[in-house]
């Protein structure tokens, strides 16, 4: 049986955070948490969709008005990926119809966490994941040519594609996360982006926090271009010093001295930008988590749009962050045993598993 089976890595986005919307850099790193996608031929006349994530399990789908349709599942359950697949394969110049000839699981559960027996998003970029592993699988099915591609063909192919189906403005440094991996220096320039790897320095060390609580990053956009709107000298002068601490950082993202200093600067001006925007991008658990970090001499800040989901804590010294992370549960966080993926999206495997034998 023919299957094409790809995987991509999840993101942390350590600096950047709405000043990259503006053109700043941003620094990304891609972490060792993947998104699995395997494509098989359909097994009868419709193909069929398996996302348990999205609860949906071996359901009939159908293209109809570019838009995803399964048997027994409301269209908006489908979310991102109802719009993604029609996308993908129109991008591939593949027709609606061949959907019928192929059956689709979707495995994000590495980026999700459980809460009362109910997937909850960890905030580690699944949906840029989805669209990697996505296109990697179907390119591969359909062209046969997948993994030939560096990473940033890959990005400045499929951005515009992944941006389209979102319907909300968007850097792309998830994006490009999750096809190069590793840690990288990211800058969008208009319809596609430039992201070049970096190596993380040797003498930072970090963990990544869960706040047990979900972000929705596109309310956080809206309100910041809102915001930007409403008051423009306002927002020029905090997102002008978002821009010099981002750009600053990214000249010298090598030196942890440094990346450690702008860190610091940054989650002090996000600060500021939460209250002139009247939005909470500091929970009280970040807050709380920031409040420890500066007593054990650790920097805390949240990461991407904030609201919740996910920060990083950094330090000079791994004493400071093992205080650090004793005191993590205490204040409302969960410690994610995370590490830089040193690989981006790719085909998984080609081979089948034996009868009865386990998926590797």
């Amino acid at each position: 049986m023919k299957r094409s089976w790809a995987r991509a890595p999840g993101k942390l986005l350590l600096i950047g955070e709405y000043a990259v919307l503006d053109g700043a850099p941003a620094l990304v790193m891609a972490v060792d948490r993947y998104v699995d996608v395997r494509i098989e031929s359909a097994r009868d006349d419709s193909g069929r969709l398996s996302a348990p994530q999205l609860g949906v399990r071996q359901a009939a789908m159908r293209i109809d008005a570019d838009r995803l349709r399964c048997e027994g599942v409301e269209t908006p359950t489908l979310g991102l990926t109802g719009r993604l697949v029609p996308a993908i394969l129109r991008a591939l110049g593949r027709e609606p119809d061949e959907i019928s000839t192929i059956d689709i699981d979707i495995d994000s559960a590495a980026l999700f966490a459980s809460d009362a027996g109910r997937p909850v998003k960890l905030g580690l970029g699944s949906s840029a994941a989805v669209c990697a592993a996505l296109t990697v699988a179907l390119g591969d099915w359909f062209e046969g040519s997948a993994d030939q591609a560096q990473p940033g063909e890959r990005l400045d192919r499929w951005l515009p594609v992944y941006r389209q189906a979102l319907g909300a403005r968007a850097s792309g440094a998830d994006l490009a996360a999750a096809f190069f991996g590793g840690f990288s220096r990211f800058r969008p320039t208009g319809r596609v982006a430039d992201c070049s790897p970096v190596d993380w320095p040797g003498n930072l060390c970090w963990r990544a926090v869960w706040t047990r609580q979900a972000a929705q990053t596109t309310d956080f956009v809206g309100a910041f271009d809102a915001w930007k709107r409403s008051d423009p000298a306002g927002a020029a002068g905090i997102v002008g010093r978002l821009n010099e601490i981002a750009t600053e950082a990214a000249a010298k993202a090598r030196d942890g001295a440094e990346l450690f200093r702008a860190c610091r600067a940054y989650a002090d001006a996000v600060g500021t930008l939460g209250e002139a925007m009247g939005a909470e991008i500091m929970t009280a658990p970040h807050r709380r988590l920031a409040e420890l970090g500066r007593q054990c001499g650790v920097v805390y800040k949240s990461c991407g749009a904030g609201g919740g989901d996910l920060g990083i804590a950094l330090a000079q010294d791994p004493e400071r962050l093992a205080a650090f992370e004793t005191g993590i549960s205490d204040c409302g966080g969960v410690p994610l045993n995370l590490a830089i993926s040193d690989s981006g999206a790719g085909l998984a495997s080609r081979r089948l598993p034996e009868a009865g034998a386990e998926n590797q």
